[in-house]
């Protein structure tokens, strides 16, 4: 639930679940419109589950900066250097993915004004010797989550196969080292498009 509530989901705000969740207290979701109905209970533990997928949610306005630079994986606090950079406008950063000579930070847009990203840019060029480095804006992050994704072979498959059809252009990937969710990274105007064609594979055509 805290996944998908920072993801946009907003039946409950990402900070009010901590409290419950430490003190072992189920949340009771109802319907407004069906408010004698049974809802939905969010609990620690399930002990049946009808798929591994429970929720699909998106949520707008990020940005990202990415970068490349030979042989960046050997040097060593190239991450830690970047994100001083990042501190030192007081941002706090999202995600960063990462590859062997590749780095990206995704950010939240609305502390990424012209001057702000004037200033990032030159010091990651002047500082970190980088060979080239850009910014994407007007980013969406859509998450899938569900507990047991960790036990299903091929939902990272399935999901990317049902943004594929839809025509959605994934600008980049990333599940938590927990296994119980995965973040894409698309263009603001598909998020819409993209949440239908998960919606539909995962709970329309069956799992």
């Amino acid at each position: 639930m805290r996944e998908l509530s920072y993801a946009g989901f907003n039946v409950l705000h990402e900070e009010a679940i901590v409290p419950a969740v430490s003190a072992g207290i189920p949340i009771c979701v109802k319907n407004t419109n069906c408010p004698r109905g049974a809802g939905t209970m969010i609990v620690p533990k399930r002990l049946h589950a009808t798929g591994e997928v429970v929720g699909i949610a998106y949520n707008a306005g990020f940005c990202t900066i990415s970068m490349s630079k030979y042989l960046m994986n050997r040097e060593i606090g190239f991450g830690r250097r970047l994100l001083q950079i990042v501190e030192d406008e007081g941002l706090s950063f999202e995600h960063m993915p990462s590859g062997i000579d590749t780095l990206s930070v995704v950010l939240r847009e609305d502390g990424m004004d012209p001057a702000t990203e004037k200033r990032i840019l030159d010091r990651i060029r002047n500082e970190l010797g980088v060979t080239e480095v850009n910014v994407e804006h007007n980013l969406a992050l859509v998450m899938v989550a569900g507990e047991r994704m960790r036990h299903k072979v091929g939902t990272a498959a399935m999901a990317t196969r049902a943004l594929s059809d839809a025509g959605v252009n994934i600008e980049m990937l990333d599940q938590g080292a927990s296994e119980i969710s995965m973040m894409f990274g698309v263009k603001a105007k598909d998020a819409k498009r993209a949440v239908l064609s998960l919606y539909e594979a995962f709970f329309l055509r069956g799992e």
